[in-house]
């Protein structure tokens, strides 16, 4: 069960972004194939779309994670080590509150499109099902920050240097 739960904590962003990015491959390579071959399929462009912003709302979570959350800390970088820390706290206690109204809010536009019966033109399908990945993301978003949060309390955090002078 422990390691179950450790997978869980290192991978399960990573592991849906990847099967919805295939997913957008696959699907717009379907689309191009039946395109060639003189038919379209009407639903493709909808489920790539919907794979899409997904992806998006399961980024906020892992960007948190990986310490690589976009943000300006050229003043923080210079900050003395203990102003530092509490100015990260604080970055940290905002990221929680205002996850936690973003997903307190999408829920309950959850519920309204739930309650309307509204369906995806082309699939059908039920658009509260869609909308859910904006509450699951934003919650996400929120355990990350408490993970954040503990690790910069107890001196731990965890941020991913990137080299971009290997990219070039």
């Amino acid at each position: 069960m422990n390691k179950v739960i450790k997978f869980l904590d290192e991978h399960f962003e990573e592991y849906f972004m990847g099967v919805f990015l295939i997913g957008i491959s696959c699907v717009m390579f379907l689309q191009i194939i039946m395109r060639f071959i003189g038919a379209s399929l009407p639903w493709a462009e909808e489920s790539c779309r919907y794979l899409y912003i997904g992806s998006v709302f399961l980024s906020m979570s892992f960007t948190i994670k990986k310490g690589i959350i976009l943000r300006v800390d050229l003043l923080l970088s210079k900050l003395p080590n203990i102003i530092h820390k509490i100015v990260e706290i604080i970055l940290q206690l905002v990221n929680i509150a205002f996850f936690i109204f973003m997903t307190y809010y999408s829920i309950i536009t959850v519920d309204g499109i739930k309650i309307s019966a509204q369906t995806s033109p082309a699939m059908e399908l039920p658009m509260y099902l869609v909308y859910m990945i904006i509450p699951i993301g934003c919650f996400l978003a929120v355990v990350r920050s408490v993970q954040q949060l503990y690790l910069v309390v107890k001196n731990k955090v965890v941020k991913e240097e990137v080299d971009y002078s290997e990219a070039s």
